[in-house]
């Protein structure tokens, strides 16, 4: 079920606000026997004032999400005061593995993750693999272009608040975003960010006569919501008990007042920065299958990628891009790493070649760059693009200058964009109506990041040959 609502015990503010009322009690009284009320009035303000300065001294965390599959725990949660200590940080425990990681809303772009770490397996602490991760953009062309909008352009703070009405009536949880002020943070005032537990069903399955064994998982999702106006985007990040994440946008809301019934394409633009160990010695490569001219046998090779550049998907090679270590080999002497993989893919946008429409990045599917300094989003200029819009034209072309992969900068990003097409049909329509102004079932997009070597074994357990 989910948690009830603990009550918070008194904070200096509290206190120092409850002393004041009851001198202003006391001070009306003084008043009335025309004594020296100034003076336990200005005292009441100074009490105020040297109570709310107090730091705090030391903070708690808070189990927000308890399961018999898997608990979530909010820290830094509370801490006696009105400030905490640090930004807003989960764990996940899973019987088997274990998450940390940060989340924030940083500017234009919604929600996103930071500072994402892994436990599972050989592994006894918490693996780096994530600076930053989540969406660049969302850029949505009509097929006749009556409008083409980048619905990421429209101001910063975007995020609307999530409502217990919003949850599971079990294994959820409310989350409320941090904002730094005066060297401390402070919680927002209403919660945007929400956060689920559940049950997805097999892990593994190994049915053999006399030996049945399976593992059945559960995945913790953490989503928000991003008002580009009649369009709602949630904004969703999964995280797998096999180490797994999964990055979602879903688009939601309601057609364009004017043009319900007019088809267009969301374009998810999502910016993945990896440090995979928090090592600089990371490489890039694609795999791919490729079979012969009968199509009977088939090779699989990593093929590196050395500079900066595009790479495009193809579905007839199952290619992918990989992102691992150079140096650290798990117990196999294997390469590290994580692979990115489509995910809910139905196609694959490309869009003007016209220079002046500023589209040109449309035309690959994925991008690696290194991550130096200022590019990602918060520098100055056509680079602060996280919190000024500028097209990706203007700031990702520029950062394709066929530098080394790996050789500069502090870990290696993948810009993956990820498409599907809305063709609205009648299940756009609100009861009683053929205007097609109902709410909008949900289009999702994305990608998967998956461990390549990561672990030494199973991370989910299990016994050899089905237990025989």
């Amino acid at each position: 079920m989910n948690l009830p609502a603990i009550p918070l015990p008194p904070t200096p503010l509290t206190f120092s606000l409850s002393v004041c009322a009851a001198t202003i009690v006391a001070a009306t009284w003084l008043l009335w026997r025309r004594r020296s009320a100034r003076f336990l009035l200005a005292g009441c303000a100074a009490l105020a004032v040297f109570v709310l300065t107090i730091p705090s001294a030391g903070a708690t965390d808070r189990l927000i999400i308890n399961g018999d599959g898997c608990q979530v725990t909010e820290e830094d949660a509370f801490d006696g005061g009105i400030y905490l200590q640090s930004d807003l940080y989960l764990r996940i425990d899973f019987p088997d593995s274990h998450w940390r990681f940060g989340l924030r809303n940083q500017g234009m772009k919604g929600l996103s993750l930071v500072d994402v770490g892994i436990q599972a397996a050989q592994f006894t602490t918490k693996q780096y693999i994530i600076k930053h991760a989540g969406l660049a953009d969302m850029f949505v062309p009509y097929d006749d272009r009556s409008n083409t909008f980048y619905d990421m352009s429209f101001g910063n703070n975007r995020m609307d608040q999530i409502d217990a009405a919003d949850l599971p009536s079990q294994l959820g949880a409310l989350v409320y975003l941090r904002t730094l002020t005066n060297g401390h943070y402070v919680r927002d005032t209403v919660p945007k960010v929400a956060v689920e537990c559940r049950e997805v069903g097999l892990g593994w399955l190994c049915k053999e006569p006399g030996h049945h064994v399976r593992r059945r998982i559960h995945d913790v999702v953490v989503w928000a919501v991003f008002d580009a106006f009649n369009y709602d985007y949630i904004i969703q990040y999964t995280f797998h008990e096999d180490g797994g994440i999964s990055f979602r946008d879903g688009a939601t809301g309601y057609n364009l007042p004017g043009g319900q019934s007019k088809p267009h394409v969301h374009n998810p633009f999502w910016r993945v920065s990896t440090k995979l160990f928090q090592r600089l010695d990371n490489q890039a490569f694609e795999f791919v299958h490729v079979e012969d001219s009968q199509g009977y046998v088939a090779t699989d090779s990593e093929l590196p990628i050395p500079t900066e550049q595009s790479v495009d998907w193809d579905p007839l090679k199952f290619s992918s891009i990989m992102i691992q270590s150079a140096t650290q080999t798990n117990g196999y002497g294997h390469l590290m790493g994580y692979e990115f993989l489509p995910g809910d893919r139905t196609g694959t946008g490309r869009f003007s070649t016209r220079p002046a429409d500023r589209e040109m990045w449309t035309q690959h599917d994925q991008y690696l760059t290194n991550d130096n300094p200022g590019e990602d989003g918060s520098g100055s200029g056509i680079n602060n693009w996280r919190y000024t819009w500028h097209s990706p034209d203007d700031y990702l072309l520029s950062y394709l200058n066929g530098e080394p992969i790996g050789g500069t900068g502090d870990g290696i990003v993948l810009w993956y964009i990820s498409s599907v097409h809305h063709e609205p049909t009648d299940a756009d329509n609100q009861i009683g109506s053929g205007g097609r102004t109902g709410i909008t079932l949900i289009h999702w997009a994305g990608f998967d990041m998956e461990p390549h070597n990561l672990f030494d074994y199973n991370p989910l357990g299990g016994p050899a040959n089905c237990g025989q």
